[in-house]
């Protein structure tokens, strides 16, 4: 019997995959040169120096880049550098003489030389066989994997030998595939400088990158290399000066311990953060905080994260006395802001180096200045902070670096990480440093509000000057005064009235989540069933096809008809006190009415909402409205902080009580409470707690309330949450 023949397939991949994907996974050149440093520091060493040699020039030109690691031997060559994709450092996440964590991992070290020219050479001595070998490989074209051939045609020559130490790999890469200008070279520059972190002091384990341009001339390349980057000339004793020169050493950028206000600490797994904050600009000692982000649903454990945020603000004296006392010397305030933004933005830092592209100058991944947009007097923007976040190895973090190299995957980690910074800033950074500016008179001015504005309507002032007047001239001035008053009043109302329109409107805008979540799966029923209705409906009564099964839907579909359009009619009658039409009259109402249409417009949350009645219920006299208003703000921060914290068995109570004229309604809940150190603040326009929040919630709450002469405080001392004090005008039998 014949043998049948094996039906399979193989790929066969071209040569020309090798340039194809490297092209995909290195973003520009000097997302290239970082990957051949990182591959230097995996190899051990204590150094790389990349040297440029022009011309440099498109097809011209030579990038030479060495390091004395512990070098690659011939199996290391052909089994884990020629083979893209290896798992040689997946498996292997420390290094073997100096336990560095790994920073390859992706095997695309090759793909980096052929980014940056179309021919290299190589040469690696090592000593780990047991005697000391030297691999080279005199010429390797890129242009090989350009054409038609297959990847497994193409063979490469080498020469194998025996040599002495020491140890190292030298790279040299030639007809660069770009021209390097000097504004290329200075972004070079600044992304190696950038690549270390500044807070890795660990002398024991040094690895020093230098960025060698001395062959660079005016003649030569069109610039002067060394007064191009800025290097002066000096000795470094344990710099290997034969091999590199020391002139050309990368240092990072450096911290700023002159900023306003710095915080520092660590996230542990759970989300707990201990650590310190200290506000420079007063000459206040670090202060401990503490904070704790629970972990939401659509998130995974990050582990431990450590942060030092240094945050600066940008008035003129401010930003000039803070680079003044960096040793800046006395710069104008255009040339200090310069200076700021150079080291602006949040880095990720991984085994002492910069996840690109976090901390770029241009990649606001926080998106602080989206937040600052919305809240300019109480939120910090990109160009004000310089963080440094140093997370985890991959295994403990979960957090994954693209294939591209350009950042991390968007996974459950990283939005872990981005919730974990988000909480730290709003909840305890930005506030903090909000209520130290209130205090110092250096934010902006706060808005007056209209009870003020009425009791300076009344004109005191001129009232005293009155008695110094001649007899026969202090009544047509007392006249004269009342009637000035009487117009700064009537002014005072009609802007208070639209004032309240304006406010009315902006509350609305905090229950339009409220609104979508309970009226538009109700409205998307409606209009869909009633589609499906109208088109059958014409069938129901004559000699149709229709099956008893069809027909029988119309009472089940026409009885949730009437239950959705109830619903919705419900939500919008609730909304309509919030519309800013123009209102009479103060009236009667029941507010415990009032307090259950609220808490009807909140029932999706799972929160338990009570409300109490203490002795015999008396009317309220005002506008419902308001109260309807400031209850809205009231119990909708409750729910918020309550789902924030993760509360076990979240409750909201609101309770009646009645004292003389008054009622006393108390809304309580058993959430994180209000740190006393805010809670003069927590009125005050623009001021907030909350990530997103427009800090107009508790403002309007309190202005809604003063309309029907009533008034809203927080209770300090309240012990097991949070609670608001409302004093509202009653009606006695």
């Amino acid at each position: 019997m014949d043998a049948v023949e094996e039906k399979k397939l193989r790929f066969r991949p071209r040569a020309r995959i090798i340039r194809t994907i490297g092209d995909q996974l290195i973003s520009g050149p000097e997302a290239a040169v970082i990957e051949l440093v990182k591959n230097a520091y995996d190899a051990d060493a204590t150094f790389v120096s990349i040297k440029f040699r022009p011309p440099l020039e498109l097809g011209k030109g030579r990038i030479i880049i060495v390091d004395d690691g512990i070098g690659m031997t011939l199996s290391d060559i052909q089994d884990k550098w020629m083979e893209p994709a290896t798992t040689s450092k997946l498996v292997l996440r420390r290094s073997p003489l100096r336990d560095r964590q790994m920073m390859g991992s992706k095997g695309i070290g090759r793909f980096a030389a052929a980014k940056l020219g179309s021919k290299m050479a190589l040469n690696s001595i090592s000593n780990r066989d047991g005697h000391w070998t030297e691999v080279l490989i005199p010429e390797l074209d890129w242009n090989l994997f350009n054409g038609d051939t297959y990847l497994a045609d193409i063979s490469i020559d080498y020469l194998l030998q025996e040599t002495e130490g020491p140890s190292g790999t030298t790279i040299e890469i030639s007809n660069l595939n770009e021209t390097w200008t000097s504004e290329k070279l200075l972004r070079l520059h600044r992304e190696l400088r950038r690549l270390v972190s500044p807070l890795d002091k660990d002398d024991a384990d040094r690895f020093g990158i230098y960025l060698d341009l001395s062959d660079c001339t005016n003649q030569s390349a069109g610039f002067d290399g060394p007064d191009l980057l800025g290097f002066r000339c000096g000795e470094h004793e344990d710099a290997p000066s034969s091999v590199i020169n020391p002139n050309f050493e990368i240092r990072p950028f450096p911290l700023l311990d002159t900023s306003d206000y710095e915080v520092a600490g660590s996230f542990h797994p759970d989300g707990r953060f201990t650590g310190t904050i200290e506000i420079k600009r007063a000459g206040q000692a670090p202060r401990p905080i503490k904070l704790l982000v629970p972990l939401r649903p659509e998130e995974a454990a990050c582990g431990t994260v450590s942060v030092k945020l240094s945050i600066f603000d940008r008035e003129t004296a401010a930003v000039q006395e803070t680079v003044r006392r960096a040793g800046f010397g006395n710069v104008t305030a255009k040339e200090a802001r310069k200076i700021l933004d150079e080291i602006a933005g949040v880095a990720i830092y991984r085994g002492g180096f910069r996840i690109r592209p976090y901390g770029d100058p241009n990649n606001d991944w926080l998106t602080l200045d989206t937040r600052r947009v919305q809240n300019p007097t109480l939120r910090i923007g990109h160009n004000q902070i310089a963080g440094y976040v140093t997370v985890e190895d991959e295994e403990f973090s979960g957090l994954v670096e693209r294939s591209s190299r350009e950042g991390f995957e968007e996974n459950g980690s990283f939005r872990r990480l981005y919730s974990l910074l988000i909480r730290l800033l709003a909840e305890t950074v930005e506030p903090e440093r909000f209520r130290f500016r209130e205090d110092a008179g250096i934010s902006r001015k706060k808005v007056t509000s209209f009870e003020e504005m009425k009791k300076l309507s009344e004109l005191e002032g001129l009232e005293t000057l009155v008695p110094q007047l001649p007899v026969e001239k202090r009544s047509d001035a007392h006249n004269l005064i009342a009637q000035q008053s009487a117009r700064l009043v009537e002014k005072i109302e009609a802007l208070e009235e639209r004032q309240r329109i304006l406010e009315a409107q902006s509350s609305l805008g905090q229950i339009i989540s409220e609104i979508l979540h309970e009226g538009a799966p109700s409205a998307t029923f409606l209009a869909k069933t009633g589609q499906r209705l109208v088109s059958r409906y014409q069938h129901l009564f004559n000699n149709s096809s229709l099956t008893e099964e069809t027909k029988s839907e119309f009472p089940e579909k026409l009885a949730l008809v009437r239950e959705n359009g109830e619903k919705l009619q419900s939500l919008f009658a609730s909304l309509r006190p919030l519309s800013g039409a123009r209102r009479g009259p103060p009236v009667d109402f029941y507010g415990v009415d009032v307090t259950h249409a609220v808490l009807a417009l909140f029932a999706s949350h799972h929160v338990q909402a009570n409300v109490h009645v203490e002795g015999q219920q008396i009317r309220l006299f005002g506008y419902p409205e308001d109260l309807n208003t400031a209850l809205v703000n009231l119990v909708g921060n409750s729910i918020y902080w309550l789902e924030q914290s993760e509360k076990p068995n979240p409750q909201i109570d609101i309770r009646f009580r009645w004292q003389g004229s008054e009622a006393i309604i108390f809304v309580d809940d058993n959430g994180p409470g209000i740190p006393e150190e805010f809670a003069e603040h927590i009125f005050d326009v623009g001021f907030t707690l909350r990530d997103k929040g427009t800090g107009l919630g508790l403002n309007i709450a309190k202005e809604a309330l003063s309309r029907s002469n009533a008034s809203l405080y927080c209770h300090l001392h309240f012990v097991g949450g949070a609670r608001f004090v409302i004093r509202f005008p009653s009606v006695r039998k």
